[in-house]
Protein backbone atom coordinates (compact mmCIF):
# COMPACT_ATOMS: atom_id res chain seq x y z
CA UNK A 1 0.00 0.00 0.00
CA UNK A 2 2.86 2.55 1.19
CA UNK A 3 4.46 1.42 -2.63
CA UNK A 4 1.53 2.65 -4.01
CA UNK A 5 0.92 5.89 -2.04
CA UNK A 6 4.49 6.62 -3.15
CA UNK A 7 4.15 5.78 -6.72
CA UNK A 8 1.63 8.58 -6.86
CA UNK A 9 3.54 11.34 -4.95
CA UNK A 10 5.79 10.65 -7.18
CA UNK A 11 3.47 10.93 -10.33
CA UNK A 12 2.20 14.55 -8.77
CA UNK A 13 6.21 15.55 -8.28
CA UNK A 14 6.65 14.72 -12.03
CA UNK A 15 3.79 16.89 -12.91
CA UNK A 16 3.97 19.59 -10.54
CA UNK A 17 8.11 19.93 -12.50
CA UNK A 18 6.85 19.57 -15.72
CA UNK A 19 4.03 22.54 -15.21
CA UNK A 20 6.86 24.53 -13.80
CA UNK A 21 9.20 24.21 -16.44
CA UNK A 22 6.41 25.29 -18.98
CA UNK A 23 4.94 27.84 -17.24
CA UNK A 24 8.76 29.58 -16.85
CA UNK A 25 9.06 29.07 -20.51
CA UNK A 26 5.91 29.03 -22.25
CA UNK A 27 4.23 31.80 -20.28
CA UNK A 28 2.15 32.53 -23.48
CA UNK A 29 1.08 29.07 -24.02
CA UNK A 30 1.91 27.14 -27.15
CA UNK A 31 2.60 29.33 -30.22
CA UNK A 32 0.45 28.58 -33.01
CA UNK A 33 1.64 28.73 -36.88
CA UNK A 34 1.07 31.60 -38.37
CA UNK A 35 -0.36 32.00 -41.34
CA UNK A 36 1.18 34.30 -43.67
CA UNK A 37 -1.40 36.85 -44.92
CA UNK A 38 -1.30 37.96 -48.86
CA UNK A 39 -0.35 41.57 -49.54
CA UNK A 40 -3.27 43.70 -50.51
CA UNK A 41 -1.78 45.07 -53.54
CA UNK A 42 -0.88 48.70 -53.37
CA UNK A 43 -2.24 51.78 -54.70
CA UNK A 44 -1.18 52.47 -58.29
CA UNK A 45 0.31 49.54 -58.94
CA UNK A 46 -1.29 47.73 -61.63
CA UNK A 47 -0.54 44.01 -61.77
CA UNK A 48 0.72 42.89 -65.08
CA UNK A 49 -1.41 41.06 -67.42
CA UNK A 50 -0.93 37.47 -68.76
CA UNK A 51 -0.95 38.11 -72.32
CA UNK A 52 -1.74 34.93 -74.67
CA UNK A 53 -1.49 35.24 -78.38
CA UNK A 54 -3.25 33.46 -81.38
CA UNK A 55 -2.27 31.57 -83.51
CA UNK A 56 -2.92 33.25 -86.66
CA UNK A 57 -1.47 31.06 -88.87
CA UNK A 58 -3.35 27.88 -88.15
CA UNK A 59 -6.50 29.57 -88.04
CA UNK A 60 -6.27 31.86 -90.97
CA UNK A 61 -5.21 28.23 -93.31
CA UNK A 62 -8.09 26.51 -91.52
CA UNK A 63 -10.53 28.81 -93.08
CA UNK A 64 -8.50 28.94 -96.54
CA UNK A 65 -8.76 26.85 -99.70
CA UNK A 66 -6.04 25.24 -98.74
CA UNK A 67 -7.01 23.61 -95.60
CA UNK A 68 -7.18 19.70 -96.75
CA UNK A 69 -3.95 20.89 -98.58
CA UNK A 70 -1.87 21.96 -95.68
CA UNK A 71 -0.71 21.72 -92.45
CA UNK A 72 1.35 22.91 -89.49
CA UNK A 73 3.97 20.95 -89.51
CA UNK A 74 5.92 23.22 -86.61
CA UNK A 75 5.15 25.84 -84.80
CA UNK A 76 7.86 27.96 -82.67
CA UNK A 77 8.86 30.95 -81.39
CA UNK A 78 11.39 32.93 -83.45
CA UNK A 79 14.21 35.32 -83.43
CA UNK A 80 14.85 35.47 -87.16
CA UNK A 81 13.10 36.26 -90.32
CA UNK A 82 13.47 34.34 -93.95
CA UNK A 83 16.81 32.14 -92.14
CA UNK A 84 18.49 35.39 -93.08
CA UNK A 85 17.73 38.03 -91.29
CA UNK A 86 18.36 38.17 -86.69
CA UNK A 87 15.08 40.21 -85.49
CA UNK A 88 16.94 39.57 -81.72
CA UNK A 89 16.99 43.19 -81.35
CA UNK A 90 13.68 44.13 -82.37
CA UNK A 91 11.25 45.42 -79.26
CA UNK A 92 7.79 45.00 -79.02
CA UNK A 93 7.20 41.84 -81.00
CA UNK A 94 6.77 38.40 -80.88
CA UNK A 95 7.74 36.15 -84.09
CA UNK A 96 6.59 32.54 -84.88
CA UNK A 97 7.83 30.55 -87.45
CA UNK A 98 5.23 28.15 -89.05
CA UNK A 99 6.25 25.17 -90.83
CA UNK A 100 3.40 24.31 -93.77
CA UNK A 101 3.96 20.77 -95.81
CA UNK A 102 1.69 19.91 -98.47
CA UNK A 103 -0.56 16.54 -98.23
CA UNK A 104 1.19 13.87 -99.77
CA UNK A 105 -1.60 14.97 -103.03
CA UNK A 106 -1.78 18.15 -103.49
CA UNK A 107 -0.35 19.75 -106.97
CA UNK A 108 1.98 22.03 -107.42
CA UNK A 109 2.51 22.93 -103.98
CA UNK A 110 5.81 22.90 -101.74
CA UNK A 111 6.84 23.48 -98.21
CA UNK A 112 6.20 27.30 -97.15
CA UNK A 113 7.91 29.19 -94.17
CA UNK A 114 5.55 31.32 -92.51
CA UNK A 115 6.97 34.01 -90.21
CA UNK A 116 3.98 35.81 -88.37
CA UNK A 117 5.04 39.07 -86.61
CA UNK A 118 2.72 40.49 -84.13
CA UNK A 119 2.95 43.93 -82.25
CA UNK A 120 1.79 46.36 -80.29
CA UNK A 121 -2.26 47.07 -81.18
CA UNK A 122 -2.59 49.96 -83.98
CA UNK A 123 0.87 49.79 -84.93
CA UNK A 124 1.06 47.37 -87.53
CA UNK A 125 2.63 49.73 -90.27
CA UNK A 126 5.41 50.51 -87.42
CA UNK A 127 5.82 47.08 -87.35
CA UNK A 128 6.35 46.45 -91.13
CA UNK A 129 8.71 49.53 -91.29
CA UNK A 130 10.74 48.05 -88.30
CA UNK A 131 11.11 44.66 -90.18
CA UNK A 132 12.07 46.46 -93.60
CA UNK A 133 14.62 48.64 -91.44
CA UNK A 134 16.17 45.47 -90.14
CA UNK A 135 16.88 43.72 -93.41
CA UNK A 136 17.71 47.05 -95.11
CA UNK A 137 20.31 47.34 -91.91
CA UNK A 138 21.69 44.08 -92.40
CA UNK A 139 21.83 44.09 -95.81
CA UNK A 140 24.14 47.28 -96.05
CA UNK A 141 21.58 49.05 -98.25
CA UNK A 142 17.97 48.45 -99.73
CA UNK A 143 19.42 46.41 -102.95
CA UNK A 144 16.91 43.49 -103.50
CA UNK A 145 14.48 44.88 -101.94
CA UNK A 146 11.26 45.92 -104.01
CA UNK A 147 8.03 47.54 -102.14
CA UNK A 148 4.85 46.82 -103.53
CA UNK A 149 1.29 47.72 -102.55
CA UNK A 150 -0.28 44.53 -104.37
CA UNK A 151 -0.82 42.11 -101.56
CA UNK A 152 -2.02 43.10 -98.32
CA UNK A 153 -1.57 46.94 -96.77
CA UNK A 154 1.92 47.23 -97.03
CA UNK A 155 4.39 44.64 -98.74
CA UNK A 156 7.76 44.35 -100.35
CA UNK A 157 9.60 41.10 -101.66
CA UNK A 158 13.61 40.49 -100.92
CA UNK A 159 15.10 38.52 -103.86
CA UNK A 160 17.97 36.67 -102.32
CA UNK A 161 20.72 36.50 -104.34
CA UNK A 162 22.65 33.37 -103.40
CA UNK A 163 19.45 31.64 -103.46
CA UNK A 164 17.30 32.68 -106.63
CA UNK A 165 15.25 29.42 -106.18
CA UNK A 166 13.19 30.53 -103.38
CA UNK A 167 11.11 33.35 -103.05
CA UNK A 168 10.83 36.03 -99.84
CA UNK A 169 7.43 38.21 -99.55
CA UNK A 170 6.94 40.31 -96.48
CA UNK A 171 3.20 42.02 -96.13
CA UNK A 172 1.60 44.04 -93.17
CA UNK A 173 -2.41 42.80 -92.82
CA UNK A 174 -3.53 44.77 -89.84
CA UNK A 175 -1.62 45.02 -86.79
CA UNK A 176 0.37 41.55 -88.08
CA UNK A 177 3.35 40.97 -90.24
CA UNK A 178 3.65 37.62 -92.40
CA UNK A 179 6.81 36.60 -94.17
CA UNK A 180 6.42 33.92 -96.78
CA UNK A 181 9.27 31.91 -97.82
CA UNK A 182 8.77 29.25 -100.66
CA UNK A 183 10.33 27.97 -103.41
CA UNK A 184 9.98 29.32 -107.13
CA UNK A 185 9.68 26.27 -108.83
CA UNK A 186 6.56 24.65 -107.41
CA UNK A 187 3.57 26.78 -109.61
CA UNK A 188 0.47 26.18 -106.93
CA UNK A 189 2.38 27.64 -103.57
CA UNK A 190 2.43 30.90 -105.14
CA UNK A 191 -1.55 31.00 -105.25
CA UNK A 192 -1.76 29.73 -101.91
CA UNK A 193 0.17 32.34 -100.40
CA UNK A 194 -2.38 34.92 -102.09
CA UNK A 195 -5.58 33.01 -100.76
CA UNK A 196 -4.15 33.35 -97.01
CA UNK A 197 -3.66 36.71 -97.49
CA UNK A 198 -7.61 37.25 -98.68
CA UNK A 199 -8.49 35.16 -96.34
CA UNK A 200 -6.99 37.20 -93.51
CA UNK A 201 -7.59 40.50 -94.65
CA UNK A 202 -11.30 39.44 -94.49
CA UNK A 203 -10.96 38.07 -91.17
CA UNK A 204 -9.79 41.83 -90.36
CA UNK A 205 -12.73 43.81 -92.31
CA UNK A 206 -15.38 41.13 -90.64
CA UNK A 207 -13.95 42.05 -86.83
CA UNK A 208 -13.50 45.86 -87.31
Amino acid sequence: MKKLQLFIVILLVMGLMVFADYYVNKPQGIELPKVPIPEEPKEGVVEPEVVSLPDLTRSTLERSLYADQYEVERRTRSTELFERFNLSSLANTSVFKNTLTPSPDAVGLGTVLIYEAQGPRGEGRVTFLNLKLKMIEELGGAEGINETGSYGYNSLFYNNADNETSAHLLTQIGDSVFGFKYSKTDENTFEFIKNFIEVYQESIKSNS
